[in-house]
């Protein structure tokens, strides 16, 4: 990617994928939160949530990533979906105390809120956007946004971005969004 050409389209933030699991981090992840940042833009970690792991040793992995990061500047969040995950998830109130453990340990190690981006199949699924009282980060495709609260809406999966050489992700964030 080129975060110059990015940030001249009129990209203001990116989240990036940091982790997966309790194992897995992305190799591109230190040198693009660093391009990104030094291009002017803001720049968050996500984690991929593992349904079938428990919480905290993958919070734990996560925060061990996002505190080597390069100028982190948004609050970290966590990708809460059913595709490529085990064949059995667990069922929803252990799922949900499960994410809570996640999220406690990675608010007391960062000191910021986790935002919460649940795939819709997932939320249709478990029903955690009012369980949790964190900002929600919101998938709906096209120009209308959620109807729900939302601190970031996905309004595209295919957008043409300048300096990213295949379809990406758009997000907006709520104005004074931080």
């Amino acid at each position: 990617m080129d975060w110059q050409r990015v940030r001249r389209d009129r990209i203001a933030f990116a989240y990036l994928k940091a982790t997966e699991g309790s194992g897995f981090t992305d190799p591109r992840f230190q040198a693009s939160a660093r391009d990104a940042r030094a291009a002017g833009l803001r720049v968050g970690g996500y984690h991929y949530f593992s349904l079938c792991s428990p919480g905290p040793p993958q919070a734990e992995h996560f925060v061990s990533v996002l505190d080597a990061a390069p100028a982190r500047s948004m609050p970290p969040a966590i990708d809460l979906e059913l595709l490529g995950n085990c064949s059995d998830p667990p069922p929803r109130q252990a799922l949900l105390d499960e994410v809570r453990a996640f999220m406690d340990v990675v608010e007391r190690r960062t000191g910021q809120q986790v935002v919460v981006y649940a795939y819709p199949e997932f939320e249709a699924r478990y029903r955690f956007a009012d369980t949790l009282d964190n900002r929600q980060w919101v998938r709906r495709i096209g120009n209308r946004p959620p109807t729900r609260d939302w601190y970031i809406w996905q309004k595209d999966d295919q957008a043409v971005i300048d300096g990213i050489s295949s379809p990406a992700d758009l997000n907006v964030m709520v104005p004074d969004g931080s």
